[in-house]
């Protein structure tokens, strides 16, 4: 009789690459000490979905994940934090095979009260087109968004800007401090002209932060959907423009608030 040859599969190895990827922290972290908030900025991870801020009262933590994200790309404006009181912050990037690590050395943040005045952003806006709008200024880079559209000669100009500081969970925090003073520049105008201004305020603002600008500018721009009734009118003197064709002028934007100025050339 033959001798039975005994047999024995190959172990079966199971890989989860999405496992065992580990991301890199977020290199850069910075923190930008802001009124109402505390704006976190950061360099995207190559093959990072998203990104999950932590946050601790001590620099040894323990750190947990500020509620409502994670967040598709930085920055973040955190605006739960007290004001006066330091804070640590630490972020780490997500894939699909879960959390990767968390940048070793947080960086502390302390959010500033707000003051007498409010604080104060700044939203170039060209008149032709050439350059999208452009915000800076205190938050400005996660709080406040703008979007404009424009005739071809410029002699109509509809500029939309948006108080975005509200929690991701969609509950507006409704600190005052976070009320925001828009100085709005319109460059690429005629020079040494007159445009009749108007001001559209709305109160009604979405809640979810995520929600784009452009997309809310276009259907106030059109007014229609959800912004077709008549927003409350403000009138304008009438601008100015300098001989570079520049007009300038400020709008407070409360939280949540938006407001939506129109110039239209004399």
């Amino acid at each position: 009789m033959s001798p039975r040859i005994a047999t024995q599969r190959a172990p079966h190895r199971t890989s989860h690459p999405a496992q065992d990827i580990t991301l890199p922290p977020p290199a850069g972290l910075r923190a930008e000490d802001g009124t109402g908030h505390v704006l976190l900025t950061w360099e995207p991870v190559p093959g990072a979905r998203e990104y999950v801020v932590h946050r601790s009262p001590f620099a040894d933590g323990p750190y947990k994940p500020l509620p409502g994200q994670p967040l598709p790309h930085p920055p973040y404006a955190d605006t739960r934090a007290e004001a006066g009181r330091g804070y640590w912050y630490k972020v780490a990037a997500l894939t699909d095979g879960g959390t990767g690590v968390l940048t070793p050395t947080p960086v502390p943040g302390c959010v500033k009260a707000r003051g007498i005045a409010l604080a104060t952003v700044t939203v170039t806006v060209d008149a032709t087109g050439a350059v999208p709008p452009h915000v800076d200024g205190d938050g400005a880079q996660a709080l406040v968004r703008a979007v404009a559209r424009h005739t071809d000669d410029g002699s109509h100009v509809h500029v939309v800007v948006w108080n975005t500081a509200a929690d991701r969970t969609g509950t507006p925090s409704g600190s005052a401090a976070l009320d925001r003073t828009a100085v709005v520049r319109v460059t690429g105008l005629a020079a040494d002209a007159s445009y009749a201004a108007s001001l559209h305020c709305s109160e009604t603002v979405p809640t979810d932060a995520e929600t784009a600008c452009g997309a809310l500018g276009v259907t106030l721009l059109t007014a229609r959907g959800a912004f077709s009734n008549p927003l409350p009118h403000d009138p304008l003197p009438t601008l100015t423009t300098t001989p570079d064709g520049t007009a300038s002028l400020s709008l407070d934007v409360p939280l949540p608030g938006l407001r939506s100025l129109h110039l239209s050339r004399i």
